[in-house]
């Protein structure tokens, strides 16, 4: 008897693997931030690239079976015009990672809320006030780093009001293109069909690939890498009092950290195809015929 093939379930199994992927990293970062009697960042970097890779290596798992695991919308418009992926699913698809991450923020929010709010009384952070960033920063991405470089008001370390010369928004764009191509290279490469491999063994070593970028890249926009990661946690910022540090952020950091890795990720896959992609054998992929979207998968 032939399976059914049901879309309702691949969405749901991007609900449930985002979920995974974004409470188990963003629980590290309210640790970091606000755990560990105030300690703040002496988590270290290093750690939290390791934590949000393992985060990434277990929702993989989760989710990989029944969804193909994107699990961000980078990775979802890149397997669209490069691999065949139908483009009408892209919108459910991309919308179940929302949700996914937007729960995610709330299940955090509630673990977490005692840690939270005792970190930003006994730091005088007000949610709605420019030093909100300190603590929204457990939900979402933020350019620049407000915990390494600063921002407007509240000088850390060297920053000061002169932290936009430090990291100014170019570097940060750049960058979140930058490491958000890197990403969609390597999961290509690591999941090429031709090339002899374990694919048990391909989410860790996806989640080894977004731990070096995590623990490499935050301290210049915190390594977003993916827009429902981002955006997700910022809709739950606006319902518990963030304001504009939550949409659209200190000098509209939402375009950084949301809006470039949607520019990345297809530079990505464009890159691997023209380099590596279409010099194996047998090419397959979008110089060939793409994938038909079937009457009965439509269902």
């Amino acid at each position: 008897m032939a399976v059914t093939e049901s879309w309702t379930k691949k969405y749901l199994a991007e609900v449930l693997g985002t979920f995974v992927l974004v409470f188990l990293g963003d629980s590290f970062v309210a640790f970091a931030v606000a755990g560990a009697g105030g300690n703040g960042f002496k988590a270290g970097l290093l750690a939290a690239g390791l934590f949000w890779g393992f985060a990434v290596t277990l929702a993989i798992y989760t989710a990989g079976a029944v969804s193909g695991a994107h699990l961000n919308p980078a990775v979802t418009l890149s397997l669209a015009w490069r691999r065949g992926f139908p483009w009408s699913k892209v919108p459910g698809y991309i919308g179940s990672q929302l949700v996914g991450a937007f729960v995610a923020a709330v299940g955090v929010s509630f673990v977490w809320n005692g840690i939270i709010v005792a970190y930003e009384t006994a730091s005088k952070i007000s949610r709605g006030d420019v030093s909100g960033v300190n603590s929204g920063l457990i939900f979402w991405a933020n350019w620049p780093h407000p915990g390494l470089v600063g921002y407007a008001g509240h000088p850390a370390l060297q920053g000061g009001t002169d932290y936009l010369t430090q990291d100014p928004w170019w570097r940060g764009a750049g960058t979140e293109i930058v490491i958000t191509a890197l990403l969609v290279i390597c999961i290509l490469g690591i999941v090429e069909d031709r090339v002899p491999s374990a694919a048990n063994l391909a989410p860790i070593a996806i989640g080894f690939v977004v731990a070096a970028l995590v623990g490499l890249f935050a301290p210049i926009e915190m390594a977003s890498l993916n827009p429902a990661r981002d955006l997700g946690p910022r809709i739950w910022g606006l319902l518990i009092g963030y304001g504009t540090n939550a949409i659209p952020g200190q000098n509209f950091n939402l375009w950084v950290t949301t809006g470039m890795p949607l520019i990345g990720g297809p530079l990505g896959a464009w890159i691997y195809d023209t380099f590596i992609h279409q010099h194996l054998p047998a090419p397959v992929g979008p110089d060939t015929v793409p994938v038909v979207e079937s009457a009965r998968a439509r269902a």
